[in-house]
Protein backbone atom coordinates (compact mmCIF):
# COMPACT_ATOMS: atom_id res chain seq x y z
CA UNK A 1 0.00 0.00 0.00
CA UNK A 2 1.77 2.99 -1.02
CA UNK A 3 1.68 6.21 1.09
CA UNK A 4 -1.29 8.54 -0.32
CA UNK A 5 -3.08 5.23 -0.04
CA UNK A 6 -2.47 4.94 3.77
CA UNK A 7 -3.36 8.64 4.40
CA UNK A 8 -6.62 8.24 2.93
CA UNK A 9 -7.19 4.91 5.15
CA UNK A 10 -6.12 6.96 8.36
CA UNK A 11 -8.48 9.86 7.36
CA UNK A 12 -11.28 7.07 6.54
CA UNK A 13 -10.97 5.47 10.17
CA UNK A 14 -10.57 9.08 11.78
CA UNK A 15 -13.81 9.91 10.17
CA UNK A 16 -15.63 6.94 11.17
CA UNK A 17 -14.40 7.15 14.94
CA UNK A 18 -15.34 10.89 15.11
CA UNK A 19 -19.23 10.30 13.61
CA UNK A 20 -18.64 7.21 16.30
CA UNK A 21 -18.43 9.61 19.00
CA UNK A 22 -20.58 11.99 17.91
CA UNK A 23 -23.39 9.84 17.13
CA UNK A 24 -23.17 8.03 20.51
CA UNK A 25 -22.84 11.70 22.66
CA UNK A 26 -26.39 12.25 22.65
CA UNK A 27 -27.26 8.78 23.97
CA UNK A 28 -24.81 9.44 26.82
CA UNK A 29 -26.20 12.33 27.36
CA UNK A 30 -29.40 11.66 27.26
CA UNK A 31 -28.76 8.81 29.81
CA UNK A 32 -27.81 10.93 32.55
CA UNK A 33 -30.93 12.44 32.52
CA UNK A 34 -32.66 9.00 32.38
CA UNK A 35 -33.72 7.99 35.74
CA UNK A 36 -35.09 4.39 35.36
CA UNK A 37 -32.13 3.16 37.01
CA UNK A 38 -33.63 3.84 40.12
CA UNK A 39 -31.27 1.21 42.40
CA UNK A 40 -27.85 2.33 40.63
CA UNK A 41 -26.71 -1.33 39.75
CA UNK A 42 -25.97 -0.09 36.07
CA UNK A 43 -28.97 -2.17 35.06
CA UNK A 44 -32.45 -1.03 34.55
CA UNK A 45 -34.66 -4.19 35.58
CA UNK A 46 -38.04 -5.73 38.03
CA UNK A 47 -36.11 -4.39 40.53
CA UNK A 48 -36.04 -0.69 39.17
CA UNK A 49 -39.83 -1.72 38.08
CA UNK A 50 -40.87 -2.25 42.06
CA UNK A 51 -39.56 0.65 42.90
CA UNK A 52 -40.81 3.00 40.63
CA UNK A 53 -44.39 1.50 41.73
CA UNK A 54 -43.78 2.33 45.52
CA UNK A 55 -42.71 5.71 45.19
CA UNK A 56 -44.35 7.27 42.40
CA UNK A 57 -47.47 4.65 41.86
CA UNK A 58 -47.93 3.74 45.80
CA UNK A 59 -49.20 0.78 44.47
CA UNK A 60 -47.73 -3.20 44.45
CA UNK A 61 -45.81 -3.55 41.40
CA UNK A 62 -47.12 -6.92 40.34
CA UNK A 63 -51.28 -5.77 40.75
CA UNK A 64 -50.31 -2.73 38.24
CA UNK A 65 -51.88 -3.24 34.65
CA UNK A 66 -48.08 -1.94 33.23
CA UNK A 67 -49.77 -1.58 29.41
CA UNK A 68 -52.55 0.26 30.35
CA UNK A 69 -49.79 2.17 32.21
CA UNK A 70 -47.71 3.02 29.53
CA UNK A 71 -50.90 3.78 27.64
CA UNK A 72 -51.62 6.68 29.66
CA UNK A 73 -48.31 7.66 30.39
CA UNK A 74 -47.62 8.70 26.86
CA UNK A 75 -50.83 10.06 26.03
CA UNK A 76 -50.59 11.95 29.12
CA UNK A 77 -47.14 12.84 29.82
CA UNK A 78 -47.37 14.23 33.15
CA UNK A 79 -48.78 11.22 34.70
CA UNK A 80 -47.22 10.74 37.96
CA UNK A 81 -49.16 12.26 40.07
CA UNK A 82 -46.94 11.92 42.80
CA UNK A 83 -44.11 13.64 42.01
CA UNK A 84 -44.71 16.64 39.56
CA UNK A 85 -41.61 16.91 38.36
CA UNK A 86 -41.50 13.18 36.68
CA UNK A 87 -41.90 12.79 33.18
CA UNK A 88 -41.92 10.00 30.77
CA UNK A 89 -39.01 11.33 29.39
CA UNK A 90 -37.06 10.69 32.40
CA UNK A 91 -37.85 6.53 32.21
CA UNK A 92 -37.39 5.98 28.77
CA UNK A 93 -35.37 2.96 29.20
CA UNK A 94 -37.93 2.08 31.70
CA UNK A 95 -40.51 2.22 29.44
CA UNK A 96 -38.75 -0.01 27.13
CA UNK A 97 -38.70 -2.54 29.49
CA UNK A 98 -42.35 -2.16 30.44
CA UNK A 99 -43.22 -2.82 26.55
CA UNK A 100 -40.61 -5.86 25.65
CA UNK A 101 -41.47 -7.97 28.81
CA UNK A 102 -44.83 -7.02 29.05
CA UNK A 103 -45.60 -7.31 24.87
CA UNK A 104 -47.42 -3.62 24.84
CA UNK A 105 -48.54 -2.16 21.62
CA UNK A 106 -46.53 0.99 21.04
CA UNK A 107 -48.53 3.74 21.11
CA UNK A 108 -46.54 6.90 19.65
CA UNK A 109 -45.84 9.64 21.89
CA UNK A 110 -48.68 12.61 22.47
CA UNK A 111 -48.78 15.98 21.43
CA UNK A 112 -52.09 16.80 24.13
CA UNK A 113 -51.35 20.40 25.49
CA UNK A 114 -54.36 20.11 28.37
CA UNK A 115 -52.19 20.02 31.60
CA UNK A 116 -51.32 23.52 30.98
CA UNK A 117 -49.84 24.07 34.26
CA UNK A 118 -47.64 20.57 34.63
CA UNK A 119 -49.25 19.28 37.73
CA UNK A 120 -50.07 16.08 36.60
CA UNK A 121 -53.51 16.43 36.55
CA UNK A 122 -55.92 18.16 34.13
CA UNK A 123 -58.61 19.82 36.01
CA UNK A 124 -59.99 23.52 36.70
CA UNK A 125 -56.67 25.15 36.96
CA UNK A 126 -55.63 23.87 33.12
CA UNK A 127 -59.38 25.49 32.25
CA UNK A 128 -58.65 28.39 33.45
CA UNK A 129 -55.43 28.85 31.94
CA UNK A 130 -57.33 27.35 28.44
CA UNK A 131 -60.11 29.60 28.07
CA UNK A 132 -57.91 32.96 29.11
CA UNK A 133 -54.49 32.19 27.17
CA UNK A 134 -56.34 30.43 24.12
CA UNK A 135 -59.98 31.94 23.81
CA UNK A 136 -59.11 35.26 25.79
CA UNK A 137 -62.46 34.49 27.47
CA UNK A 138 -62.78 34.75 31.41
CA UNK A 139 -63.59 31.13 32.11
CA UNK A 140 -67.11 31.48 33.68
CA UNK A 141 -68.24 33.45 31.25
CA UNK A 142 -67.78 30.42 28.32
CA UNK A 143 -70.88 28.55 27.35
CA UNK A 144 -68.51 25.15 27.86
CA UNK A 145 -71.23 22.81 26.34
CA UNK A 146 -71.35 24.84 23.53
CA UNK A 147 -67.59 25.05 23.27
CA UNK A 148 -67.62 21.50 23.40
CA UNK A 149 -70.17 20.50 20.73
CA UNK A 150 -68.38 23.25 18.13
CA UNK A 151 -64.96 21.79 19.28
CA UNK A 152 -66.17 18.10 18.17
CA UNK A 153 -68.11 19.13 15.52
CA UNK A 154 -64.60 21.33 14.36
CA UNK A 155 -67.04 24.72 13.54
CA UNK A 156 -65.69 27.72 14.82
CA UNK A 157 -66.45 28.92 18.54
CA UNK A 158 -66.77 32.63 18.72
CA UNK A 159 -65.77 33.40 14.99
CA UNK A 160 -62.50 31.15 16.02
CA UNK A 161 -61.22 27.82 14.08
CA UNK A 162 -61.49 24.75 16.65
CA UNK A 163 -59.33 21.99 14.94
CA UNK A 164 -55.98 22.55 16.61
CA UNK A 165 -57.99 22.56 20.06
CA UNK A 166 -59.18 18.75 19.14
CA UNK A 167 -56.26 17.67 18.15
CA UNK A 168 -53.89 18.68 20.79
CA UNK A 169 -56.55 19.46 23.74
CA UNK A 170 -58.32 16.15 23.99
CA UNK A 171 -58.23 15.26 27.73
CA UNK A 172 -59.06 18.55 28.27
CA UNK A 173 -62.07 18.48 25.93
CA UNK A 174 -63.48 14.98 27.80
CA UNK A 175 -62.88 16.65 31.51
CA UNK A 176 -64.71 19.82 29.97
CA UNK A 177 -67.32 17.02 28.88
CA UNK A 178 -67.43 15.52 32.33
CA UNK A 179 -67.88 18.50 34.31
CA UNK A 180 -70.26 20.39 32.59
CA UNK A 181 -72.75 17.56 31.80
CA UNK A 182 -72.30 17.93 28.10
CA UNK A 183 -73.92 14.64 27.46
CA UNK A 184 -72.38 14.24 24.54
CA UNK A 185 -71.83 17.72 23.62
CA UNK A 186 -75.06 18.91 22.59
CA UNK A 187 -75.58 23.15 22.32
CA UNK A 188 -77.98 24.59 23.67
CA UNK A 189 -81.19 25.27 22.22
CA UNK A 190 -81.40 28.73 22.86
CA UNK A 191 -78.00 30.89 22.45
CA UNK A 192 -79.51 34.29 23.49
CA UNK A 193 -80.87 32.08 26.80
CA UNK A 194 -80.59 35.07 30.36
CA UNK A 195 -78.69 33.86 32.35
CA UNK A 196 -76.56 36.16 34.17
CA UNK A 197 -77.45 39.50 35.78
CA UNK A 198 -76.04 42.98 34.57
CA UNK A 199 -73.38 44.24 37.11
CA UNK A 200 -71.37 47.10 35.02
CA UNK A 201 -73.72 48.59 32.42
CA UNK A 202 -71.96 50.50 29.87
CA UNK A 203 -72.48 51.57 26.24
CA UNK A 204 -76.52 52.06 24.74
CA UNK A 205 -78.00 51.80 21.40
CA UNK A 206 -81.43 51.19 20.13
CA UNK A 207 -82.34 48.34 17.80
CA UNK A 208 -83.28 49.24 14.27
CA UNK A 209 -85.89 47.16 13.90
CA UNK A 210 -89.43 47.65 15.16
CA UNK A 211 -88.69 45.57 18.52
CA UNK A 212 -87.98 48.46 20.02
CA UNK A 213 -85.16 46.91 21.54
CA UNK A 214 -81.86 48.66 23.36
CA UNK A 215 -78.61 46.89 23.18
CA UNK A 216 -76.08 47.80 26.26
CA UNK A 217 -72.81 46.10 27.23
CA UNK A 218 -71.31 44.84 30.52
CA UNK A 219 -67.66 44.87 30.42
CA UNK A 220 -67.79 42.99 33.65
CA UNK A 221 -70.09 40.06 32.80
CA UNK A 222 -68.62 40.17 29.82
CA UNK A 223 -71.86 39.78 28.18
CA UNK A 224 -74.48 42.27 25.61
CA UNK A 225 -77.61 42.59 26.63
CA UNK A 226 -81.12 42.82 25.29
CA UNK A 227 -83.50 45.16 26.92
CA UNK A 228 -87.14 45.09 25.95
CA UNK A 229 -88.91 48.35 25.53
CA UNK A 230 -89.91 48.46 28.96
CA UNK A 231 -86.08 48.67 29.65
CA UNK A 232 -85.99 45.55 31.39
CA UNK A 233 -82.80 42.61 30.47
CA UNK A 234 -84.77 39.40 28.43
CA UNK A 235 -81.57 37.83 26.69
CA UNK A 236 -78.12 37.91 26.63
CA UNK A 237 -74.72 36.96 23.88
CA UNK A 238 -72.43 35.96 26.01
CA UNK A 239 -68.72 34.84 25.83
CA UNK A 240 -67.51 38.56 25.27
CA UNK A 241 -64.24 39.86 26.57
CA UNK A 242 -64.87 43.65 28.23
CA UNK A 243 -67.30 44.57 25.57
CA UNK A 244 -67.24 47.95 25.33
CA UNK A 245 -68.67 50.10 21.91
CA UNK A 246 -71.80 48.51 20.69
CA UNK A 247 -74.02 49.73 17.84
CA UNK A 248 -76.11 48.59 14.67
CA UNK A 249 -75.37 48.49 11.22
CA UNK A 250 -77.21 48.78 7.86
CA UNK A 251 -78.40 45.22 7.92
CA UNK A 252 -79.36 45.29 11.82
CA UNK A 253 -77.16 43.45 12.63
CA UNK A 254 -75.02 44.49 16.25
CA UNK A 255 -71.58 45.66 16.14
CA UNK A 256 -69.85 45.08 19.48
CA UNK A 257 -66.35 46.30 20.50
CA UNK A 258 -64.20 43.69 22.38
CA UNK A 259 -61.51 45.34 24.64
CA UNK A 260 -60.37 42.27 25.96
CA UNK A 261 -60.25 40.84 22.37
CA UNK A 262 -59.22 43.92 20.65
CA UNK A 263 -61.83 43.41 18.09
CA UNK A 264 -65.11 43.89 16.64
CA UNK A 265 -67.94 41.38 16.34
CA UNK A 266 -70.74 41.03 14.44
CA UNK A 267 -73.85 39.59 15.81
CA UNK A 268 -77.39 38.73 14.59
CA UNK A 269 -79.71 39.85 16.84
CA UNK A 270 -82.17 37.27 16.38
CA UNK A 271 -80.43 34.19 17.13
CA UNK A 272 -76.71 35.62 18.63
CA UNK A 273 -74.96 33.91 15.61
CA UNK A 274 -71.75 35.62 15.31
CA UNK A 275 -71.42 36.33 12.12
CA UNK A 276 -67.89 38.16 11.51
CA UNK A 277 -65.11 39.70 13.00
CA UNK A 278 -63.04 42.46 12.24
CA UNK A 279 -60.44 45.39 13.19
CA UNK A 280 -58.01 43.01 14.80
CA UNK A 281 -54.49 44.32 14.97
CA UNK A 282 -56.02 47.59 13.98
CA UNK A 283 -57.60 48.37 17.33
CA UNK A 284 -56.96 48.54 20.64
CA UNK A 285 -59.42 49.91 22.54
CA UNK A 286 -62.95 50.40 20.91
CA UNK A 287 -65.04 52.63 23.26
CA UNK A 288 -67.56 53.49 20.72
CA UNK A 289 -68.69 52.90 17.47
CA UNK A 290 -71.20 54.85 15.01
CA UNK A 291 -72.34 54.28 11.46
CA UNK A 292 -72.89 57.02 9.34
CA UNK A 293 -75.83 57.06 6.15
CA UNK A 294 -73.88 55.37 4.29
CA UNK A 295 -73.07 52.63 6.36
CA UNK A 296 -69.76 53.26 7.22
CA UNK A 297 -68.22 52.59 10.79
CA UNK A 298 -66.58 55.19 12.84
CA UNK A 299 -64.81 53.10 15.90
CA UNK A 300 -63.55 55.39 18.49
CA UNK A 301 -60.36 54.02 19.88
CA UNK A 302 -59.19 55.61 23.27
CA UNK A 303 -55.91 54.11 23.26
CA UNK A 304 -55.11 55.00 20.10
CA UNK A 305 -56.47 58.36 20.49
CA UNK A 306 -58.41 58.43 16.94
CA UNK A 307 -61.53 57.17 15.19
CA UNK A 308 -60.72 54.42 12.76
CA UNK A 309 -62.99 53.94 10.29
CA UNK A 310 -64.26 50.80 8.10
CA UNK A 311 -66.41 50.88 5.29
CA UNK A 312 -69.90 48.61 4.95
CA UNK A 313 -67.75 45.92 4.28
CA UNK A 314 -65.92 45.94 7.40
CA UNK A 315 -62.51 46.93 5.65
CA UNK A 316 -60.55 49.79 7.16
CA UNK A 317 -60.78 52.92 4.93
CA UNK A 318 -59.24 55.89 7.13
CA UNK A 319 -57.97 57.43 10.82
CA UNK A 320 -59.28 60.23 11.88
CA UNK A 321 -57.53 62.37 14.53
CA UNK A 322 -53.86 61.67 16.17
CA UNK A 323 -52.69 61.81 19.72
CA UNK A 324 -51.93 65.35 21.22
CA UNK A 325 -53.04 68.26 22.76
CA UNK A 326 -53.16 70.97 19.97
CA UNK A 327 -55.91 71.83 17.56
CA UNK A 328 -57.44 68.54 15.88
CA UNK A 329 -55.59 66.22 18.33
CA UNK A 330 -56.87 63.70 20.17
CA UNK A 331 -56.14 62.39 24.18
CA UNK A 332 -57.66 59.80 25.14
CA UNK A 333 -61.16 59.77 23.47
CA UNK A 334 -64.24 58.02 24.56
CA UNK A 335 -67.04 58.48 22.24
CA UNK A 336 -68.22 60.03 18.86
CA UNK A 337 -71.45 60.66 17.31
CA UNK A 338 -72.42 61.92 13.75
CA UNK A 339 -74.58 64.43 13.15
CA UNK A 340 -76.56 65.55 10.00
CA UNK A 341 -75.61 69.75 9.64
CA UNK A 342 -77.35 72.18 7.24
CA UNK A 343 -76.31 75.57 5.98
CA UNK A 344 -79.65 76.68 4.88
CA UNK A 345 -78.49 74.88 1.11
CA UNK A 346 -77.50 71.87 1.30
CA UNK A 347 -76.40 69.21 4.28
CA UNK A 348 -73.77 67.82 5.58
CA UNK A 349 -72.27 65.04 8.22
CA UNK A 350 -69.56 66.29 10.58
CA UNK A 351 -68.32 63.69 13.45
CA UNK A 352 -68.32 65.05 17.26
CA UNK A 353 -65.70 63.58 19.30
CA UNK A 354 -65.59 63.74 23.34
CA UNK A 355 -61.79 64.27 23.79
CA UNK A 356 -61.66 62.89 27.52
CA UNK A 357 -58.32 63.53 28.03
CA UNK A 358 -58.22 67.35 26.79
CA UNK A 359 -61.64 68.05 28.21
CA UNK A 360 -63.53 69.21 25.14
CA UNK A 361 -65.59 68.28 22.39
CA UNK A 362 -63.68 68.09 18.59
CA UNK A 363 -65.58 68.72 15.56
CA UNK A 364 -64.46 67.14 12.30
CA UNK A 365 -65.42 66.79 9.06
CA UNK A 366 -66.22 62.57 7.27
CA UNK A 367 -62.24 63.41 5.89
CA UNK A 368 -61.10 63.97 9.09
CA UNK A 369 -60.08 67.59 8.57
CA UNK A 370 -61.09 69.25 11.79
CA UNK A 371 -63.47 72.27 12.05
CA UNK A 372 -63.79 73.42 15.79
CA UNK A 373 -63.93 72.56 19.40
CA UNK A 374 -66.61 72.77 22.09
CA UNK A 375 -65.19 73.72 25.62
CA UNK A 376 -66.88 74.68 28.76
CA UNK A 377 -65.97 76.11 31.83
CA UNK A 378 -69.24 75.84 33.57
CA UNK A 379 -71.79 79.16 34.77
CA UNK A 380 -72.52 80.40 37.76
CA UNK A 381 -75.51 80.23 39.66
CA UNK A 382 -78.02 83.33 40.15
CA UNK A 383 -79.94 84.25 42.79
CA UNK A 384 -77.81 82.26 45.23
CA UNK A 385 -78.22 82.18 49.28
CA UNK A 386 -74.90 83.04 50.61
CA UNK A 387 -76.38 81.62 53.92
CA UNK A 388 -77.49 78.13 52.59
CA UNK A 389 -75.11 78.59 49.08
CA UNK A 390 -78.47 77.16 47.15
CA UNK A 391 -79.12 78.81 43.95
CA UNK A 392 -82.48 79.60 41.92
CA UNK A 393 -80.99 78.84 39.34
CA UNK A 394 -77.96 76.65 39.55
CA UNK A 395 -74.86 77.15 37.78
CA UNK A 396 -73.99 74.67 35.20
CA UNK A 397 -70.24 72.40 35.50
CA UNK A 398 -67.74 73.09 33.70
CA UNK A 399 -66.40 69.87 31.84
CA UNK A 400 -64.77 67.57 33.92
CA UNK A 401 -64.52 63.84 32.15
CA UNK A 402 -66.38 63.42 29.83
CA UNK A 403 -68.49 60.24 28.81
CA UNK A 404 -70.54 60.41 25.44
CA UNK A 405 -72.49 61.88 23.46
CA UNK A 406 -76.12 62.22 21.66
CA UNK A 407 -78.56 64.14 19.97
CA UNK A 408 -82.44 65.17 20.16
CA UNK A 409 -84.58 65.90 17.69
CA UNK A 410 -83.93 69.51 18.12
CA UNK A 411 -80.55 69.12 16.80
CA UNK A 412 -78.99 69.85 20.36
CA UNK A 413 -76.03 68.08 21.26
CA UNK A 414 -75.69 66.30 24.71
CA UNK A 415 -72.71 65.53 26.77
CA UNK A 416 -72.90 63.35 29.37
CA UNK A 417 -69.98 64.02 31.97
CA UNK A 418 -69.14 61.37 34.23
CA UNK A 419 -67.54 62.92 36.94
CA UNK A 420 -69.99 65.54 37.15
CA UNK A 421 -72.81 63.04 37.11
CA UNK A 422 -75.14 65.27 34.58
CA UNK A 423 -75.82 66.02 31.09
CA UNK A 424 -74.72 69.38 29.17
CA UNK A 425 -76.93 71.10 26.46
CA UNK A 426 -75.33 72.89 23.62
CA UNK A 427 -76.83 74.13 20.07
CA UNK A 428 -74.14 71.91 17.72
CA UNK A 429 -73.42 74.64 15.41
CA UNK A 430 -72.77 77.82 17.75
CA UNK A 431 -71.37 75.50 20.78
CA UNK A 432 -73.49 77.70 22.64
CA UNK A 433 -74.24 76.42 26.31
CA UNK A 434 -78.10 75.84 26.51
CA UNK A 435 -78.90 73.98 29.48
CA UNK A 436 -78.04 70.69 31.74
CA UNK A 437 -79.55 68.14 33.82
CA UNK A 438 -78.63 65.34 35.84
CA UNK A 439 -77.34 65.19 39.44
CA UNK A 440 -75.24 62.89 41.94
CA UNK A 441 -76.81 59.94 43.93
CA UNK A 442 -77.65 56.12 44.08
CA UNK A 443 -81.32 56.49 44.00
CA UNK A 444 -84.07 56.38 41.17
CA UNK A 445 -83.80 59.60 39.47
CA UNK A 446 -80.06 60.21 40.19
CA UNK A 447 -76.75 59.40 38.33
CA UNK A 448 -73.47 57.54 39.93
CA UNK A 449 -71.19 56.75 37.63
CA UNK A 450 -73.08 57.45 34.58
CA UNK A 451 -71.48 55.82 31.19
CA UNK A 452 -74.03 56.32 28.40
CA UNK A 453 -76.99 58.45 27.22
CA UNK A 454 -79.41 57.79 24.42
CA UNK A 455 -81.96 60.26 23.56
CA UNK A 456 -84.83 58.05 22.76
CA UNK A 457 -87.68 58.76 20.18
CA UNK A 458 -89.78 59.80 22.80
CA UNK A 459 -87.47 62.72 23.74
CA UNK A 460 -86.02 61.27 27.22
CA UNK A 461 -82.75 60.86 28.17
CA UNK A 462 -81.56 57.07 28.64
CA UNK A 463 -78.64 57.06 30.98
CA UNK A 464 -76.91 53.89 31.91
CA UNK A 465 -75.13 53.53 35.05
CA UNK A 466 -71.75 51.91 36.23
CA UNK A 467 -72.96 50.74 39.62
CA UNK A 468 -75.02 47.93 38.86
CA UNK A 469 -77.52 47.27 36.62
CA UNK A 470 -79.97 50.80 37.07
CA UNK A 471 -81.06 52.37 33.61
CA UNK A 472 -82.26 55.62 35.05
CA UNK A 473 -85.13 57.87 32.70
CA UNK A 474 -84.80 61.20 32.68
CA UNK A 475 -86.83 64.16 31.24
CA UNK A 476 -84.98 66.60 28.83
CA UNK A 477 -85.38 70.04 29.55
Amino acid sequence: MNESMQDVARQGIVAILLFVVLAWTPFVEAASFDRSDLNNDKLVDFLDLEIFSNRYLEQDWQTVDWCRFYESSVQNEKYFRQNVSATTGRFSRLFRLIVGSYNCQFVPPSVDKSDLNADGIVDLADLTIFSTNYLQIYWESVDWCLFYANTIAESKFNGRPTRYFLQHFRVLLSFINDRSFCAGGEAPGNALLLESTPRYLARITAATDMSGDYYITDPRVGSLFIYGADLKPKAEIKGLDKPLGVAVDRRGYILVGNDGRDNIEVYNPANGELLAVFGEGLVKMPSAITVDMLGNIYVTDSLRNHIRVFDIAYNPVGIIGKSGEGQGELKFPVDAKILTMSDGIANREEIFVADQGNKRVQVYDLEGNWLRSITFAGTKGQRCSWFTGKCEIPGAPAFARLQSLDTDSFGRLHVLDNFRAAVIVFDVATGGFLNFYGEYGSGAGTLRVPMDVLISQMGTAIITTGDGNRVEVLTIP
